[in-house]
């Protein structure tokens, strides 16, 4: 019977702490928003197993045969064996509930590399803006980006559409060379950028938090020291290119740098009705 209750203890202990980040906002930092439902829906899933065990216990107590799923997992004699075995799961839902969440920063940039070039400019295939005929639909919905971003005297980067809009500077960033830019996002350093150099970045998630992966640009400021790796800034300047690590990549000659509070949802996600 007490194995029973250790499990529905467990059970409920996760159905409430995904009901905890649902209240709390929290569940932003862990997952898309995309995949939100389906873990609301499991903690459904979660507190029906929970029930199922407190009534296999009052099974056993009052001397009844709980009913047997035919799969052979009784318990282990041992006690160490099952608390190990209990530990397994008891430790991360005790972590999740104690340790304050936090958000990627520069650490797990420095860990997983940022992406400032995602893609190589069209412009070394000789076609511009008019005159490129997109071969799929991939590139056809991003040169009809660069074309209304290129119609605009000021391109800032939206979180709805952080990473279409860097992929499409990317693109065609002979063709806006010069434009004027505005991205918000997190300080890094490289000690390979030089101290007249930093990123600015944004974690991008299709997934979940594991899957997330710094996207930005490199941007160029002849005091780029004063600002430490993750604080949170806003960047005017003017795109160009620069050398990095034996790649050509996009680089903002900064203007004028805000410093600015973390957004309440510091995670940008792909869009998905982007060139529908």
């Amino acid at each position: 019977m007490i194995h029973h209750l250790i499990r529905a203890v467990i059970l409920t202990g996760f159905a409430l702490f995904i009901l905890y980040l649902d209240r709390t906002g929290e569940m932003a930092l862990y997952i898309a928003p995309k995949m939100e439902l389906y873990v609301k829906l499991s903690a459904l899933g979660l507190y029906a197993a929970a029930i199922y065990q407190i009534y296999a216990a009052i099974q056993k107590r009052i001397g009844n045969q709980a009913p047997s799923c035919d799969c052979e997992h009784e318990p282990s004699p041992s006690v160490f064996k099952n608390m190990i075995i209990y530990g397994l799961f008891l430790l991360p839902l005790l972590l999740g509930f104690l340790i304050p969440t936090g958000t990627l920063g520069s650490d797990i940039a420095s860990k997983k590399g940022i992406i400032l070039s995602g893609s190589s400019s069209v412009e070394e295939t000789g076609a511009g803006l008019d005159a490129f005929y997109p071969f799929d639909g991939y590139i056809e919905a991003h040169a009809a980006y660069a074309k209304k971003l290129n119609s605009q005297p000021l391109i800032s980067v939206p979180d709805t559409q952080f990473i279409e809009t860097l992929t499409t500077l990317d693109l065609f960033r002979e063709e806006l060379i010069g434009k004027e830019i505005e991205i918000s996002g997190f300080v890094y350093h490289e000690e390979d950028m030089g101290k007249e150099r930093f990123a600015v970045s944004r974690f991008a998630m299709n997934c979940c938090s594991a899957d997330a992966m710094p996207y930005g640009l490199m941007v160029s400021w002849p005091k780029a020291m004063d600002y430490a790796d993750d604080e949170w800034i806003t960047v005017k300047g003017k795109l160009t290119t620069s050398k990095y690590m034996n790649s050509v990549v996009m680089t903002l000659e900064a203007q004028r740098i805000e410093r600015i509070k973390m957004p309440e949802t510091p995670y940008v996600y792909p869009d998905l009705d982007f060139g529908l």
